[in-house]
């Protein structure tokens, strides 16, 4: 049996809140789509803000209906049998305002354990085992307000955790994170997966999150899925390119040669995709021709940023 099936998935959005005789409009989030999560496998949805990587996230935890299709989570259809899929799944949604910030940490996972009718005697040993895990114990007793953002995130972990579900859904975690508390929740998600068992479906657009944790991975657009593989099955798609990454500043065109704008950070712009060698000349000179300073080109190996490019024209960030 499959961990998540989804078949045909769909849901559309009013544009805005109809009122009598007004003709509604709708935005269609979700465009039929199909996918399954092996147990024991860590899935991720890759995507820019806007995809469809919270709807699809929000459908299967039963936080919303679909329009139409079906979803099935551990066998259990996720609008008819809801409460059989709750009692076996956990989320970590985007954000931070899933805890009591003026309660403990200790005192939120009691709550949420008394929540999931967790027996006294034993979610006083999993609240002590889970927040050794997450590196909390010796904050226990203060107050969620005082964490810092990396620490409410792991407490989040934790509290998703409580219930010790099957299947665990993580909707970005490493949002906004440091790159020190990114880093812990990563190799948490990982143990999650290799020494506990768990199956994992994980939402980002970060790529290189997606590249270093997911066994495969589904990349999702515009609400439709335009390719799922592993990650190096999918970096195949663009292995016989040239893959090219230009520095620049001053430029103010769009998508020269076809290579499309992957970041923009004080001035400087990078610029990414696939190019022949040959071409490689008459970009420079063409940027110079328009006024722009020309830091850099190198040409990288393929990534999943490169494959969204040339899946979509555009880059993961757009």
């Amino acid at each position: 049996m499959r961990a998540i099936e989804v078949r045909n998935l769909r849901k559309l959005y009013p544009k805005k809140i109809p009122l009598p005789f007004r003709k509604v409009e709708w935005f269609e989030a979700l465009k039929g789509i199909s996918f399954e999560v092996k147990r024991g496998e860590l899935f991720g949805l890759l995507g820019p803000n806007g995809a469809g990587k919270t709807t699809t996230i929000k459908i299967l935890t039963t936080l919303l209906e679909p329009t139409s299709g079906e979803a099935k989570v551990l066998g259990f259809d996720v609008v008819k049998e809801a409460r059989e899929v709750r009692r076996r799944i956990n989320l970590v949604a985007e954000g931070e305002r899933t805890l009591y910030w003026r309660l403990t940490a200790y005192e939120n996972l009691r709550y949420f354990a008394s929540i999931y009718y967790v027996p006294r005697s034993e979610a006083e040993k999993r609240i002590r085992e889970l927040l050794k895990m997450v590196g909390l114990w010796d904050r226990r007793n203060d107050l969620v307000m005082n964490y810092s953002r990396g620490m409410k995130q792991r407490l989040a972990i934790a509290k998703a955790l409580i219930n010790d579900p099957e299947v665990l859904f993580l909707d970005e975690p490493t949002l906004g994170l440091d790159v020190q508390s990114a880093v812990f929740v990563r190799d948490l998600v990982k143990r999650l997966v290799k020494e506990e068992g768990k199956t994992v479906l994980l939402t980002t657009h970060y790529m290189h999150e997606a590249e270093q944790l997911c066994d495969r991975i589904a990349i999702i657009d515009q609400g439709k899925i335009i390719a799922l593989d592993t990650p190096e099955g999918l970096k195949k798609l663009v292995k016989k390119d040239t893959i090219v990454e230009v520095k620049v500043k001053n430029y103010t065109g769009n998508n020269p040669f076809g290579l499309v704008k992957v970041e923009e950070n004080n001035g400087t712009i990078v610029l990414r995709g696939s190019l022949g060698e040959e071409e490689i000349p008459r970009l420079v000179e063409f940027l110079v021709r328009n006024n722009a300073k020309v830091l850099s080109v190198e040409v990288k190996e393929p990534t999943l940023e490169d494959v969204f490019i040339k899946l979509t024209g555009r880059g993961l960030r757009d």
